[in-house]
């Protein structure tokens, strides 16, 4: 998306006289000195999607009223239907303009195809039954740039058998899809709008329920992206385990310390016993221990 800004002028006659105001404050109108305005500056605010009046009055006599950028302000006569003339007239400022600096909003918008999209998240590990791991979809175009939106876009989301050099899986029982509706985690709104009709988006949320490795696929549902191979992600769910205490020791020759093996699960720190050490961790998240001999 390419934004620019366009300097413009603003100016009204008023009968014979030229009514002009300067770009790079406000869009506002200086009457001469000969003519009895109501007011000698119009300051206008920019609005978003409310359009912002104000109404000239002159004193006396009937006048034409014209704008020469209608499309920066417009001035429109008020008086009695059929009249070619009036004493009072609205300026009105388009939302799409911005009168407090003179300046014109511009945007470039390009539509294309999209030639491949990515999963995408803060980190590839999560702890087990603790924290929620949200992923998003990243599509590209055909030169690499990312889509600034895919709102609306409906995506499959699947979990992917990867069985081991064994030849055993188990990966459809370690992770877990969640709506965001089920969380309290607040997605854009497009996200509950699709979920409330069972439908998934380019956002999910994921949990793990055992530790091992699992792989993630998301696929575009559109039928013209029939032919945009899915996207892949591999996630590690872990149990957080750690040793307390956690921070460093000093300790004198000859004297020694204790310390205890624990785990946290939904914010619950409890001990873990070797007994309690589930089969399936792999082998390098099992506690490991080293023996110093004293000095």
């Amino acid at each position: 998306m390419l934004l620019s800004w366009v300097r413009t002028s603003r100016s009204f006659t008023h009968g014979a006289s030229l009514i002009q105001g300067k770009a790079g404050t406000i869009g506002f109108v200086q009457p001469g000195e000969a003519l009895g305005l109501n007011t000698a500056k119009v300051l206008l605010p920019f609005t978003r999607g409310t359009r912002v009046n104000f109404t000239l009055e002159a004193s006396e006599g009937c006048y034409r009223w014209s704008s020469t950028r209608p499309e920066v302000a417009s001035i429109e006569p008020l008086g009695p239907a059929g009249c070619l003339c009036s004493q009072r007239a609205l300026v009105q400022a388009p939302h799409h303009h911005h009168l407090l600096t003179g300046q014109v909003l511009r945007c470039d918008a390009i539509v294309d195809l999209i030639h491949g999209i990515q999963v995408v998240s803060t980190m590839r590990e999560l702890y087990l039954e603790d924290s929620l791991l949200e992923l998003k979809i990243h599509a590209l175009d055909s030169e690499g740039n990312t889509f600034s939106t895919l709102a609306g876009l409906v995506f499959d989301w699947t979990l992917v058998k990867d069985p081991e050099p064994d030849g055993f899986s188990d990966s459809h029982n370690t992770l877990r899809i969640l709506k965001f509706l089920e969380s309290t985690y607040i997605p854009p709104s497009y996200i509950l709008e699709m979920e409330k009709v069972a439908k998934q988006g380019d956002t999910i949320l994921v949990s793990g329920i055992k530790t091992e490795s699992s792989k993630l696929k998301a696929r575009l549902q559109e039928s013209i992206y029939k032919n945009v191979q899915p996207s892949e992600v591999r996630l590690l769910i872990l149990e957080n385990i750690f040793l307390n205490p956690t921070y460093d020791i000093y300790l004198l020759v000859g004297t020694s310390i204790q310390y205890r093996v624990q785990k946290q699960r939904q914010w619950k720190i409890t001990g873990l016993t070797t007994s309690s050490i589930p089969r399936d961790i792999p082998p390098h998240q099992l506690p490991s221990w080293t023996r110093q001999h004293p000095l």
